[in-house]
């Protein structure tokens, strides 16, 4: 009969993966969830705060739970474990993020001591579990004591925030996140990262299947708004040019980059690839709460100018979204991609320049020839993605049949 009284064995079974193509686990899957709450939560900030200090507002909140989500699933990629310790780690990290999204609409007012404790204890359990597996797996310690040592200082200064005059709480948020940014370019760990790497197959579709989250919850604000409203002819001619470019999105993703091979060799080309999906998040979001308020607009006013504060959302959710698609594609694989990437990333760049260029300076223009515009500007990359990739894979021989 077992010691009741006997203390479980907190450093057992963690156990190092690398590159083993393995499938998300229904406990990472779970994890998501409530991090879509919390996006959502986000986003409906900055529906109530559609300004320059709401968005700028918006970025750092976006900044905060991406990467809190990232530090889970980058060690949730190296390290492979499914313990009962683990799962109640795991279990109280969700308690502190959806503490954390309850805080949002008072990050910067009177909730924004909940908004730092909350990450705080969140990333105080990542910790734990890195202490887990700097004993359970000592090969590894060169790399995860440094990541312990790096979120310990960086949730230390989160906890100095508190002290901070009102108004530049945030500022102290930043540099703590700063500081656990620069862990992996420090030498050592870079040397150790060469020995430890990354499950490329895991990383690819976990970064996935958070974006497509984050893109329908683009859906999800449009129809909860548009709730019992009647489908005038403005309003179907908007909806089509509308889920014209919702389309494009999810296709310049999940359709040229989201299979692709990362460029692991080249930390730089990784760090594009990795740190792009942050403005990428960023901009979905954006661009449904954007996609919202045009529509609200062709709803009451069709045939007026959509309001300036709207136009320059959509304007730079597009932007965003398109630049994070460059970074991606820049940390692709050149040699093992159906198209040469960097050619990808130019033409995201330009399509960002034009978008841009159209919604700064056309500040008459109506919800719906805006939308329309943007959405031939979106399907124009789309049709030269496609082009190019029918291209290469017709210049690809096919190997001999044997004799």
């Amino acid at each position: 009969m077992p010691d009741l009284f006997t203390p479980p064995k907190f450093f057992e079974d963690v156990k190092f993966h690398r590159h083993t193509n393995r499938s998300i686990g229904w406990l990472e899957l779970f994890y998501d969830l409530v991090y879509v709450a919390t996006l959502i939560q986000i986003g409906n900030f900055l529906s109530d705060n559609v300004s320059l200090i709401g968005f700028g507002q918006f970025l750092i909140m976006v900044i905060v739970v991406w990467w809190l989500w990232t530090g889970e699933t980058l060690y949730q990629n190296r390290f492979v474990v499914d313990d009962w310790i683990h799962r109640l780690l795991v279990f109280a990290q969700i308690f502190a993020v959806a503490s954390l999204g309850l805080s949002v609409s008072g990050a910067f007012g009177d909730l924004y001591a909940q908004f730092t404790i909350s990450y705080v204890v969140a990333r105080f359990l990542l910790v734990l579990m890195l202490l887990r597996t700097i004993f359970a797996h000592p090969e590894s310690r060169n790399l995860t004591a440094n990541y312990c040592i790096g979120f310990t200082i960086g949730a230390g200064i989160w906890l100095v925030s508190l002290f901070v005059a009102f108004e530049y709480h945030w500022v102290a948020w930043l540099i703590g996140i700063g500081v656990e940014f620069l862990i992996p370019y420090l030498p050592h760990i870079r040397r150790a990262h060469q020995r430890w790497g990354f499950d490329l197959h895991h990383m690819s579709e976990r970064f996935g299947i958070f974006t497509i989250i984050v893109l329908g919850e683009s859906f999800v604000k449009i129809l909860d708004d548009a709730q019992g409203s009647t489908i005038t002819m403005s309003a179907l001619i908007f909806s089509t040019f509308g889920l014209a470019v919702v389309y494009s999105l999810w296709w310049l993703y999940f359709s040229d980059t989201a299979d692709e091979v990362i460029d692991i060799n080249n930390q730089w080309k990784a760090s594009m690839w990795l740190y792009g999906h942050l403005p990428l998040s960023a901009g979905l979001i954006a661009f449904g709460v954007a996609a919202k308020k045009a529509f609200g607009a062709v709803v009451s006013y069709p045939t007026e100018a959509l309001n300036p504060d709207y136009r320059l959302l959509y304007t730079a959710s597009l932007v965003l979204y398109l630049v994070a698609l460059a970074m991606i594609d820049i940390g692709l694989d050149d040699s093992e991609t159906s198209a040469t990437q960097r050619s990808e990333a130019v033409i995201h760049v330009l399509g960002a320049i034009i978008i841009a260029i159209v919604g700064i300076t056309f500040t008459t223009v109506t919800p719906i020839m805006m939308v329309g515009t943007f959405a031939a500007i979106m399907i124009l990359q789309v049709v030269i993605s496609v082009y190019k990739t029918t291209r290469a894979q017709a210049t690809v021989q096919p190997m001999p049949e044997p004799t």
